[in-house]
């Protein structure tokens, strides 16, 4: 024991351990931790291999006195809430630690901070160093704050992608270790057959045997790769109850046959997986047992079952004994004894600790516990201390901790287990994805059996950024509300284009049931029979919710988690931009087989982390630097940016103020003046739209289409020398001879002379758009603005695109100030521009980086968005090309990537890269190489049009993009790849 000056000392209690703790702490250092032999290679497990006595567990072992070896079997509660080192919660955790000499600790919830300054200060005053252990079956963040949680463990089984359940082990070891924790009690192996059970539900990996034995083991590999003791359980098999054991013992009354075909396979699986830890449940199986005590209790299952006949030699602790499962029967000592007797090693949780440890006593002194099974016990779990390398640095530093808990990998694989387990069940008349063009009102009802007012908050603020949401009103359905909340709902409900109920169901302790209850499934019921809007249900947590809805709603989508992961996968899968890959991991009784699942593409982009798309987020936020460093040098007061690559949008973002005054942010929604950028997103998208329906042809002179445009000697000009820029028009108008009006400018273009041979060589010119406007108004006999809203715009559903009329202030948009001085705001900066009223085919369009986000994902995605075939692949690919011009980079309507010298996409971008820039300082870039998208936009030209950084931020921004990528456009997830 430790001598009383010491304990003083460590008295000085948590707030000097916070203080120096990152100073003088090593790191932890995990290793992976070896494996158990394989079951092939296991014997019955009587005795506990010993340690050599010149080790460390050795030597620990040859000093301690029989008091000290049972107190070492005892694992004791700690929260890692903050407590003052003299509480007397605390002081009592202390003196268990440092005077009764508990061999291990169980955190509850917490933060990370204070659980790790509580590890490090109780692992100082501990004789021995303790093994810690926490519940994590979902991830660190199950019980910390700010910690990774993951979709549940049915979620991992229904994307049946084991690596899935390697990583999440790994990440949540690396964690736990982080925190101070070294025995992960997970993965659970129980098989739920039992759609009525009602505490494994979604803890559980699958209803299928191989499932769950599969993904058990990949996680049980990926933990103990990643420096953790994995914990299978609840042995031998907690899936087919419909009792909490938290509240009373389940009594399963099947016989051998049916374990070891249903129950015992994951265990195995799990064994052969080298996994050093086992908790025993509380349950009874009186036909193989011969008795109704629980497993945690009963020589036959835990010694005779687990030690002698399948082999097992690692840790068995057992689930906590302050259950009632075990608490009806027995009294604290008699439990304490029994378990030991059973053959388990760690006693957790007892009620009392000292009343426990002198009824053990007792039964060693008497005979009734051998020796040889305590000495057993005490060998294994010195041995587990001695491989985590627990003697050699037990405490752990909060540098380590900060840089790895919550690593943005673990966030990336959290959301990706999310998408790829979402599960569609029905989807009558293709309810879903909510895409564009389509606007809908939407009325959001969400089912809770919390009273917790913020569920499903995630899940409505990702519905609300969904393009086809118009409007979204919310509902709430819980504990508290009465049968006027259920009739003020339905009336309600007519009102709206759809309605989308979201089920929040969690499996907890102590609550014996879980389900829909008697009020929310007649509600539900009643939503659907009412002749109304189509009801799209998801479930959160519990899968089965559905079961009995008579009628079915018209679309069934499970999403097994409840975290903001899962909240916002399904978001983003009811308006296109995640898929619904998941296959059923159970059966849903009349709603759906195992294995089922309709499948859904992606079809729009989703906003995700750099990381989900192979991409350094790091590097990527070289952009943030870049511009706050061009704002403060003056170049622009605001910009806004996207970045999109493969099905997500790795940046969007806003920075600064839309004038130097500060009083107004820049978002992304802001809208900027295109300038130049409307001769591609509206110009030449206009002129592919005619192109595809036939009604235009590249080669056709342009005096077909505009019969006044054959004056001087243009004759033979074509359409695609227009696209071009070779087409021998001059590159603009001057302001005294555009004319007054609008037809004016349209009959000084059509007069004008040709400045050089068309075909030639390439000048830029303004001009060119501007006759491309009118084709495609002729054409289409529609106005330019109006045929792009209907054609371009509404379809891509890109609200917040446009063309302003000019003179009016619109608050909205970033200001800019024309070569005149004049400021304007919403008004187009171009004078040629603005002397076509606002609406004209060089610039004139307004819109934000969301919405050119939507308009680059198509062009990445061969021309689809929202599952619709927007422009075909080959038509990209002939406007994209460099055109064959003499000395030229354009394209048609756009222009590549310059070979020599510069380029407004640097240096990186390929040579199969096409773009745009704009005067008032916007640029697009897309390398189709890379699946890569990048917009920039600023208003450059606010205060005055001085300002020519510009020019050294477009390509410095596009390398930092570029650099960014880091292989594939897929997730980039922690950890070595699991081995196949």
């Amino acid at each position: 024991m430790m001598s009383s000056s010491r304990r003083s000392f460590m008295a000085a209690g948590l707030v000097v351990v916070l203080a120096v703790a990152a100073l003088i702490f090593g790191a932890p250092g995990p290793v992976p931790l070896s494996a158990g032999p394989s079951m092939s290679d296991r014997g019955a497990a009587d005795t506990a291999e010993a340690p050599p006595k010149s080790s460390w567990a050795g030597r620990q072992f040859r000093d301690m006195t029989l008091d000290e070896k049972i107190a070492q079997l005892f694992v004791v509660r700690i929260d890692g809430e903050f407590q003052n080192a003299n509480t007397p919660s605390y002081r009592e955790t202390v003196a268990l630690v440092e005077e009764f000499g508990a061999g291990g600790l169980i955190f509850g919830p917490g933060t990370p901070m204070t659980q790790i300054a509580m590890a490090n200060d109780l692992q100082a005053k501990a004789e021995r160093p303790l093994l810690v252990a926490q519940d994590t079956e979902w991830g660190v963040g199950m019980r910390i704050d700010a910690a990774t949680s993951f979709p549940p463990a049915m979620a991992i089984g229904a994307t049946r992608d084991a690596s899935h359940a390697y990583r999440v082990g790994y990440a949540t070891a690396r964690e736990a270790r982080a925190l101070g924790v070294h025995q992960l009690y997970a993965p659970v192996a129980d098989v739920n057959n039992n759609p009525e059970n009602p505490i494994i539900n979604i803890r559980s990996f699958g209803s299928s045997p191989s499932l769950v034995g599969t993904m058990a083991s990949a996680f049980v590999r990926g933990a103990q790769q990643g420096g953790a003791l994995a914990t299978v359980k609840h042995f031998p098999g907690h899936g087919d109850t419909d009792i909490d054991s938290h509240i009373n013992l389940p009594v399963l009354r099947f016989d051998r046959g049916r374990l070891d075909s249903l129950e015992l396979p994951p265990f195995r699986q799990a064994f052969d997986a080298g996994v050093r830890s086992v908790m025993t449940g509380h349950l009874a199986l009186p036909e193989i047992a011969a008795d109704s005590v629980p497993a945690t209790l009963s020589r036959p299952l835990t010694h005779g079952l687990l030690r002698e006949e399948l082999g097992f030699d690692g840790l068995v602790v057992t689930d906590a004994l302050n259950m009632q499962a075990v608490t009806r029967t027995f009294g604290v000592g008699e439990t304490a004894v029994r378990v030991l007797e059973a053959g388990a090693d760690l006693v957790l949780m007892s009620t009392n600790p000292h009343a426990a440890h002198q009824a053990v006593r007792q039964a060693v002194t008497s005979g009734r516990i051998d020796t040889t099974e305590i000495n057993d016990s005490v060998r294994r779990l010195l041995r587990v201390k001695q491989d985590l390398r627990l003697h050699e640095t037990r405490r752990v530093s909060l540098d380590t901790t900060r840089h790895r808990v919550a690593q943005r990998s673990h966030e990336v694989l959290a959301r990706t287990v999310a998408r790829e387990s979402l599960t569609l069940l029905a989807n009558a008349d293709s309810l879903l994805p909510l895409t564009p063009p389509e606007q809908h009102d939407a009325l959001v009802v969400t089912l809770s059996d919390s009273e917790y007012p913020g569920t499903g908050d995630t899940f409505v603020d990702r519905l609300r950024a969904q393009p086809a949401i118009e409007t979204l009103d919310t509902r709430r359905l819980d504990p508290r509300s009465d049968s006027g909340d259920v009739e003020e709902h339905l009336e309600a409900a007519p009102d709206y284009d759809v309605v989308i109920v979201s089920s929040f169901l969690q499996p907890r302790a102590w609550g014996g049931s879980i389900g829909l209850s008697d009020k929310h499934h007649d509600f539900l019921e009643d939503l659907v029979r009412q002749d109304g809007p189509p009801v799209a249900f998801v479930a959160f947590g519990n899968p089965y919710a559905p079961t009995g809805l008579e009628p079915a709603p018209d679309a069934i989508l499970a999403a097994y988690g409840s975290g903001d992961a899962s909240q916002r996968a399904a978001a983003q899968a009811l308006g296109g931009g995640a898929g619904t890959p998941g296959r059923l991991p159970v059966t849903i009784p009349g709603v759906a087989e195992k294995g089922e699942g309709r499948r859904l593409a992606p079809v729009a982009p989703r906003e995700g982390p750099p990381e989900s798309v192979g991409m350094d987020g790091r590097q990527l936020a070289q952009l943030d630097t870049l511009l706050r460093s061009a704002m403060l040098d003056g170049a622009f007061p605001g910009a806004a940016v996207a970045v999109g690559r493969g099905p997500a949008l790795a940046r969007l973002d806003a920075y600064g103020y839309h004038t130097y005054d500060e009083t107004k942010p820049v978002q992304t929604g802001t809208q900027y003046d295109l300038a130049s950028l409307t001769k591609v997103v509206a110009t030449t998208t206009a002129v592919m739209k005619l192109y595809e329906a036939d009604s235009l042809e590249l080669d056709a002179p342009v005096a077909r289409y505009l019969p006044d445009f054959a004056q001087n000697g243009k004759e033979a000009v074509t359409v695609r020398q227009l696209l071009a820029h070779s087409s021998g028009l001059k590159p603009y108008l001057d302001p005294d001879e555009r004319g007054p009006t609008r037809a004016a400018l349209l009959d000084t273009l059509m007069a004008q002379p040709l400045t050089y041979t068309p075909g030639t060589r390439s000048t830029y010119s303004g001009l060119n758009a501007i006759a491309l406007m009118r084709i495609v108004e002729t054409i289409s006999g529609r106005s330019f603005d109006a045929f792009c809203r209907t054609h371009i715009f509404e379809p891509l559903g890109m609200d917040q695109t446009g063309f302003y009329d000019t003179d009016v202030t619109r608050a909205w948009v970033a200001p800019t100030t024309d070569t005149a001085g004049t400021r304007r705001r919403g008004s187009v900066h171009d004078p040629m521009a603005r002397d076509m009223n606002g609406v004209s085919g060089n610039a004139g369009l307004f819109s934000t980086a969301a919405d050119l986000a939507r308009f680059g994902y198509m062009l990445t995605h061969e021309g689809r968005i929202d599952g619709r075939q927007f422009l075909e692949p080959k038509t990209i690919e002939t406007f994209t090309a460099q055109a064959d011009v003499p000395g030229s980079t354009r394209a048609l309507g756009w222009d590549t990537k310059s070979a020599e010298g510069y380029s407004s996409a640097g240096d990186e971008f390929s040579a199969a890269s096409f773009g745009h820039t704009g005067y008032t300082g916007t640029s697009f870039w897309v390398d189709p190489a890379e699946d890569l998208f990048f917009v920039l936009l600023t208003n450059r030209v606010y205060p005055d049009d001085t300002a020519d950084q510009i020019t050294q931020v477009r390509p410095r921004a596009a390398d930092i993009v570029h650099r960014a990528i880091d292989g594939p456009p897929r997730p980039l997830l922690p950890g070595p790849a699991p081995e196949p």
